[in-house]
């Protein structure tokens, strides 16, 4: 697989991603020689996109509103300026979109992207409540690989890619996230491939010579480790492991199904997205 289009996706309201998120998805695009699409939705305003009020409001809904439309004008303006410059400086090839949106947009307008492009690039929501129906769409929806970025005190940017942490269990999520991130792992200068025992038992006849010369054949410099699961579950012994390897970026598969439209995540899934301290790279 060839990355050559990368989508980022950029929110306005209620807050916008830092600097920092846009040069992460700038540097991958120069990474790998693709071209960057910035998605920047702001919210209308035309009242009939507002929501509606249901019962009583004990605020100035109108101004409260006008006020969120003025926040949110102000960070797409911001965001448009910042992510050209950037694009400029990294000598990356920029699509800039511009589109109105409402205070809870459906996110078909990023899925429908999303498939034409390579990867999506999310920042990684600091409120859930407003971003996580993104996240999960992109993840389960596009049939593209997602990757986030989070942000803020402690949280790793997007600087490098030198060492890569997959999570891998010959199932079939796994599978599909290795074959992904193959553009990613043949530049690292190290993948660190990481199978842990004691958390779930994936029936597979292939081995781990198999999973050898897969690596080997794409020219992946590769180290494989099995990791026991202790207490805490999967998602502690991953964290501890991508800590202590000094990890760029983790891949994995995203295990989890929909139902109604609500999603249930998989045990190391839900525990990675429920606060990620590197960007995470997830295949469906």
């Amino acid at each position: 697989m060839m990355i050559k289009q990368i989508l980022l996706s950029l929110p306005t309201y209620p807050d916008r991603p830092p600097v920092e998120t846009l040069e992460g998805a700038a540097l991958l695009a120069r990474y790998l020689g693709a071209g960057l699409t910035a998605q920047i939705p702001q919210l209308a305003r035309d009242p009939s996109q507002w929501p509606p009020i249901i019962g009583a409001f004990p605020l100035d809904f109108p101004k409260l509103m006008n006020d969120c439309v003025m926040q949110s004008e102000a960070h797409a303006a911001s965001l448009g300026d910042d992510v050209t410059r950037i694009c400029n400086e990294f000598a990356v090839t920029l699509d800039l979109r511009r589109s109105l949106t409402t205070l809870y947009p459906e996110p078909g307008f990023l899925v429908d992207l999303a498939r034409l492009h390579d990867l999506t690039v999310l920042p990684m929501p600091q409120i859930n409540n407003f971003d996580r129906a993104f996240v999960e769409a992109a993840i389960f929806d596009t049939g593209r690989p997602t990757l986030l970025l989070p942000s803020g005190a402690g949280r790793r940017p997007l600087n490098w890619l030198d060492k890569v942490v997959v999570a891998f269990d010959y199932g079939r999520e796994a599978a599909r996230a290795l074959r992904d991130a193959l553009p990613l792992l043949i530049r690292a200068k190290e993948a660190h491939v990481v199978c842990f025992s004691g958390e779930k038992d994936v029936h597979t006849t292939s081995t781990r010579t198999d999973l050898e010369k897969y690596l080997t054949a794409h020219g992946i410099n590769h180290l494989i480790e099995t990791v026991p699961v202790t207490e805490g579950g999967i998602a502690k012994a991953l964290n501890d492991y991508v800590t202590a390897v000094d990890a760029d970026l983790l891949v994995m598969g995203a295990y989890g199904h929909s139902r109604m439209r609500e999603f249930i995540l998989g045990g190391a899934t839900a525990g990675i997205l429920g606060d990620p301290m590197l960007p995470v790279l997830l295949s469906r």
